[in-house]
């Protein structure tokens, strides 16, 4: 199963994220990975597995080359360029299976504990001031997420802030995405907005939300007149655990999170494990992305008609 913690920058999507990842690595023997894909690295430090080196990250050069040329496998695609953010897998690719992780490259670029592996996108670095945009370093965690069977596992994402997960494929890779509120007319605003652009990308069925940093009484309320009952879960309370963290950035304990909070993160469990199996019903919404996105006039002219890089009899097993 795949959950994306979106929000605004600052409404504490690392904290629900992390938080929501113990609960799993605790409650569950499955395999848990967390993804930090946002450009402030926070997640491996919170769940207390140290920072990631550059050298780590998923968007480092070599490192997009080592899992692209694993993912190709046996298909036909001798440049690079071509294996763009958008290629499905086929029958020839690798596939990434979250239970045997340790069969493909990508683990020797995480950190891992018991079930728990956190990996890092990774963010700017001097020689790309100026001259890149984040959207590029995106691109690897998009193709991993195309290629990666997810049964009997969990894959939590810090996602990146605001809509920006609708410039690519992003959007359509979760089974469920929870939008983390603060109750704020900005956060509230930008979660109207992520909820429009949902809506019109086909996902908005399997968008929540849940309040972060709820003080008293009218935070709630302030919530649940601006977000519609069916989408609200409840809220994550301001907790002096978490405010003692970010006081002397030390890691988040589960069992040191205020009750009502260990509550919520159940409740986002239960939801997320009462989904159906979304595997190949997502691959569709991945063809049709990758048909808009290959029909672009700079990808044709440089590398052709690259539609057929869809195999439509490939299935997760």
């Amino acid at each position: 199963m795949r959950i994306a913690f979106v929000g605004k920058g600052g409404a504490g999507k690392s904290t629900i994220t992390t938080s929501f990842s113990l609960f799993l690595a605790k409650n569950t023997k499955k395999p848990v990975v967390v993804v930090d894909a946002d450009l402030n690295i926070h997640a491996p430090e919170l769940l207390g597995l140290g920072k990631l080196p550059f050298e780590k990250h998923l968007s480092h050069p070599e490192t997009k080359k080592i899992i692209k040329r694993w993912l190709i496998g046996d298909n036909l695609i001798s440049d690079l360029g071509a294996f763009r953010k958008t290629t499905p897998p086929t029958k020839k690719s690798n596939i990434l299976k979250i239970t045997n992780l340790e069969l493909s490259p990508l683990l020797n670029f995480g950190l891992s504990k018991q079930n728990l592996t956190v990996f890092a996108v990774g963010t700017y670095q001097d020689n790309e001031i100026g001259a890149s945009c984040y959207h590029n370093n995106l691109s690897i965690f998009e193709s991993i997420l195309n290629h990666l069977d997810d049964k009997d596992g969990y894959l939590i994402a810090d996602m990146v802030a605001g809509v920006d997960s609708f410039a690519g494929t992003l959007h359509a890779q979760f089974d469920l995405i929870c939008f983390v509120a603060e109750p704020t007319k900005k956060s509230v605003e930008v979660f109207k907005n992520y909820e429009s652009l949902a809506q019109k990308a086909g996902v908005s069925d399997v968008l929540i939300a849940i309040g972060n940093k709820i003080r008293e009484t009218d935070d709630e309320k302030f919530l649940k007149n601006e977000i519609p009952t069916s989408i609200f879960l409840g809220s994550f309370l301001d907790d002096p655990h978490i405010r003692e963290v970010d006081r002397i950035e030390e890691k988040i304990v589960f069992d040191k999170l205020h009750p009502v909070n260990q509550q919520l993160l159940k409740s986002i469990f239960e939801r997320l494990d009462s989904l159906p199996d979304l595997r190949n019903s997502r691959l569709n919404k991945i063809y049709d992305l990758h048909k808009k996105y290959v029909a672009q006039p700079f990808v044709k002219e440089r590398y052709g008609d690259l539609n057929d890089q869809i195999d439509p009899d490939f299935k997760f097993e």
